[in-house]
């Protein structure tokens, strides 16, 4: 069996708050009420690789000082393992003969969790036949993949009304007690589904429909339905051997289809031609964006899910029709510490991966114990990642605030941060954070109320890449090189104005030379002289408070074009506006006030339409540079940053 575990990852400040409160009122209870209130439990259940559950299986685990016998109930779920935090859990099922088969080990966490194991075999009942028979064309009824089996990708709008869900194949079939081992590997890839199948060439194509997700109501829109059985069939293969197949395509919610790996385990990228595992294109094309949107529009809708099910659990319910969230569980701005089960969920549910995230080692070099980190921990995602086909483009990207949007981001915590969620428990491993970049947000279990992640509490940000949309990070571009021309308007080469001063240095020179640091450090400084100096005129104050936050590694040239371009960047999220400039709200983000009643942007850069320094300014034809101008000039930059790919 493979087991897939999900501990909560407490990372936002509200948990933590949460943490201490608790602390303090536990010292007013006596020493068996505090036993009590800080006992933990750990959820166990087992399920079949269709998604069903694993019912009357004996179950044995064993820890240091104490072991749990049961029998699995109707759910596949045993009684709740209660051990001390930070103790090793061996986990042995029952064979036939009575003895016991160790499948897995876990660390029980220092708070609630679930654990799910998920066996890679369903159960068969049929009949024997002798081996040795007349060749037939078994194979042929297996499943071809087809285009269509990827379901529907495409996010709701915001306008959508009820819709129709178009039954799966096989709905109609009388249900069967017959199930079967999964078709070859080679059959795990796309096919057709009903609503898409051809129609002939003398018929009118009729109009498509697809079920799509409804704002109010759970995705699915099948929650509680009848489970269907694939339907087996019985013959022999090319060479008389008898061979059973599944022979209809078992759709989920999204339409796609999760037969025969019931998308937890699929073939390698390089044997796949569709199906589970999306072929990811060179270049940005208009599929890929869709499945961008699909991906974030499901991460977006399942923070106010409130999932106690854990990963696996959750996707089979989603495979079976018996997922029963819906919108309103909880406030999307509310974390419940599991960025990690929710980030899995959504980059499975989407069909961005095949399987699980993490649920197998990363390489065959990858020992148990980095396996298990790196199951348990989100900070440890890196290899897993890698292992399903993203790529790590840190060094590509200046930091979190550029990221595309699909791209997802690891973070471990700060020392301050760990050493804050170990006063509950000193075992307490450096889970860390991940979550999946937006066009305009961050969205793990939640999309924080600050619009970004509290920067002080993380370090060591990793950014992978898969599936992606360029266009947030092509508009931040177009819109700083229109903040460079209206702020350094008298340079007509873009190049030099990071080299530009407001007030001449002592030496008497206007532009500065060395990007080593900021120009004005270690110079005297009067009354009279400004220290705006660059492309954005950073004044020296502001540059030297974002090297001591940390926010940019301090090494190599400290006042680089890159170096402004990031700095500048940090000013827009720091003045509220940065999710705008990403969704290309420029007007928007111009009438954006901040926190005090001042236009937010304008308090930044006054040259900007609307300051108090662009009143007298002129273009290079007398034409006022007011918001019309900017926003021309906006798409003109923009469209050049998309022809440069």
């Amino acid at each position: 069996m493979n087991a897939q575990t999900d501990t909560a990852l407490l990372e936002d400040d509200q948990e933590s708050a949460a943490t201490e409160s608790e602390q303090k009122s536990t010292t007013t209870k006596d020493d068996a009420d505090e036993q009590s209130a800080t006992k933990t439990a750990l959820d166990v259940n087992f399920l079949a690789l269709d998604g069903s559950p694993i019912a009357k299986m004996g179950v044995a685990v064993f820890w240091e000082g104490g072991e749990l016998l049961a029998r699995t109930d109707a759910d596949g779920a045993i009684p709740p393992v209660e051990a001390p935090p930070g103790e090793k859990l061996s986990i042995a099922v029952q064979r036939f003969d009575g003895s016991y088969k160790k499948i897995g080990e876990c660390c029980m966490p220092s708070s609630d969790g679930v654990l799910t194991a998920v066996s890679p075999n369903i159960v068969v009942e049929t009949t024997t036949e002798k081996h040795e028979g007349t060749s037939g064309n078994a194979e042929e009824r297996i499943p071809k993949p087809e285009q269509g089996d990827l379901g529907d990708l495409s996010a709701a709008s915001k306008e959508s009304g009820p819709t129709e869900t178009v039954q799966p194949a096989g709905e109609a079939e009388t249900k069967s007690t017959e199930t079967a081992k999964p078709a070859p590997a080679d059959t795990d890839k796309p096919a057709q589904t009903p609503k898409q199948a051809p129609k002939p060439k003398a018929q009118p194509k009729a109009p498509e429909t697809k079920a799509k997700q409804q704002a109010d109501k759970p995705p699915q829109h099948i929650s509680g339905k009848v489970e269907v059985k694939p339907k087996l069939e019985k013959g022999r293969d090319e060479n008389g051997h008898p061979l059973a197949v599944i022979t209809q395509k078992a759709v989920d919610w999204w339409n796609s289809w999760r037969m025969p790996t019931f998308n937890l385990w699929g073939t390698p990228a390089s044997a796949v031609k569709g199906g589970t595992v999306p072929a990811t294109p060179v270049k940005v094309d208009a599929e890929m964006v869709k499945k961008v949107e699909a991906l974030l529009a499901f991460a977006r809708e399942q923070t106010e899910y409130v999932y106690t099910e854990g990963t696996a659990g959750v996707l089979a319910s989603m495979g079976k029709g018996t997922f029963n969230h819906k919108k309103g569980e909880k406030e999307s701005d509310k974390s419940r510490g599991l960025c990690y089960t929710y980030v899995k969920v959504a980059l499975t549910r989407a069909k961005i991966i095949d399987g699980v995230l993490a649920a197998q080692k990363a390489s065959t070099a990858q020992t148990d114990a980095e396996h298990y980190a790196m199951q348990l921990s989100a900070s440890k995602a890196g290899p897993a990642l890698i292992a399903k086909g993203f790529k790590d483009v840190t060094a590509e990207v200046p930091d979190a605030r550029w990221a595309a949007a699909g791209d997802v981001i690891v973070y471990a915590w700060s020392d301050t941060a760990w050493e804050q969620r170990k006063k509950k428990d000193q075992k307490t491993p450096n889970h860390g954070h991940i979550d999946i970049r937006d066009y305009d947000f961050y969205i793990s279990d939640f999309i924080p109320k600050a619009k970004h992640p509290t920067w002080a509490g993380y370090i060591n940000l990793r950014i992978y890449r898969k599936v992606f949309d360029p266009l947030p990070i092509q508009r931040i571009r177009a819109f700083l090189r229109c903040i460079r021309e209206f702020e350094c308007q008298a340079e007509k080469d873009d190049r030099k104005r990071y080299q530009m001063l407001n007030t001449p240095l002592p030496s008497g020179d206007r532009r500065f030379s060395s990007y080593k640091t900021h120009p004005w450090v270690g110079l005297p400084i009067t009354d009279k002289v400004s220290t705006s100096a660059g492309a954005y005129q950073i004044k020296l104050k502001t540059w030297g408070e974002i090297f001591e936050k940390g926010l940019i590694d301090n090494s190599g040239d400290k006042f680089s074009p890159a170096i402004q371009d990031r700095i500048a960047v940090m000013k827009l999220e720091d003045r509220g506006v940065l999710h705008l400039i990403r969704t290309g709200r420029i007007k928007e983000a111009l009438e954006f006030k901040g926190p005090n009643g001042e236009l937010a942007l304008l308090s930044e850069w006054t040259s900007l339409p609307g300051g108090k320094e662009n009143a007298h300014r002129l273009t290079g034809d007398k034409k006022p540079m007011d918001m019309a101008y900017l926003q021309t000039l906006f798409d003109q930059y923009l469209n050049e940053e998309k022809a440069k790919g």
